[in-house]
């Protein structure tokens, strides 16, 4: 382990003239990990202007470890153990919202709460459209704009893509203990309400439109899918992280973002999803 001294030497060679000498030093803070954050962080008031900068590189480059080591645990998990709400809130943290865990919470325990109270009159199914779709009104969101693809921004600005606006649908549900899971369509993403009498596909990007099986299994038999049973199926939460990155790697791809490319590429990878992605 690095003393102090060690340390505060090391963050100073971070703007020597010599490349070689800062890039060691580089990799001696970021073996470092979270003991050089202190001496990373005093030389925001360094009157160099290039150790400023690159502390904060650095220090950022820290932040992305400790929530790619958070992401690597939750990958190990099994299917069933790993959380949709956990998941959602390390893709957040990869595109920099971080500490938001509080304020999501509290949003869909307040949602569920409202779910819950307007339950007993007009069933689940009902509840969920209402109160998700016409009283807080959720509305599909830019492709585009990485905002409608993080949970806790989709929740502050009410929208968001399909899938993630289906998270928010998933996470409510859950909270109120309704049969509610993801479906993976070959090109949109909705969410399932497993009624015990005749499931209902809630297509989340338009105003909570309800499907019955049968018909989106013909619209997949006329686009050639061979088994349409087996894509109205729920899919798992590794599925559905797997597709959520998916969406950030073609949104980074096209604004020329080739770092977060990357970083988004090695947490699929993690991921290790077979079969249906």
């Amino acid at each position: 382990m690095r003393t102090e001294g060690e340390l505060r030497a090391l963050v100073s060679l971070l703007a020597d003239e010599q490349e070689a000498v800062a890039r060691a030093a580089w990799d001696e803070l970021l073996a470092a990990g979270a003991a050089a954050v202190p001496f990373l962080d005093a030389a925001f008031d360094d009157p160099d202007p290039r150790l400023r900068g690159r502390a904060r590189a650095l220090l950022e480059e820290l932040r992305i470890a400790a929530v790619e080591e958070q992401w690597r645990r939750l990958a190990r998990q099994d299917d069933e153990a790993i959380g949709l709400e956990e998941g959602c809130l390390l893709l957040a943290a990869l595109g920099g919202a971080e500490g938001r865990e509080r304020a999501v919470a509290s949003f869909l325990d307040a949602v569920a709460g409202s779910v819950r109270a307007h339950m007993p009159s007009v069933g689940g199914l009902r509840a969920m459209g209402d109160v998700l779709f016409e009283n807080l009104r959720f509305r599909p969101g830019d492709l585009t704009n990485p905002e409608h693809h993080f949970l806790p921004s989709v929740l502050e600005r009410r929208r968001g893509v399909p899938i993630a606006l289906a998270a928010v649908y998933i996470l409510v549900g859950q909270r109120v203990g309704l049969p509610v899971y993801g479906v993976a369509m070959p090109d949109h993403f909705l969410a399932l309400y497993a009624q015990a009498d005749q499931p209902a596909y809630v297509d989340c990007s338009n105003r909570g439109q309800v499907y019955r099986h049968e018909t989106l299994s013909r619209l997949l038999h006329r686009r050639g899918v061979v088994a349409p049973d087996r894509v109205l199926a729920p899919c798992s939460t590794r599925v559905i992280l797997y597709r959520m990155l998916n969406n950030l790697e073609r949104l980074y791809t096209r604004v020329g973002q080739e770092r977060l490319v990357e970083r988004v590429r090695r947490w699929r990878e993690l991921l290790v999803v077979k079969g249906r992605q």
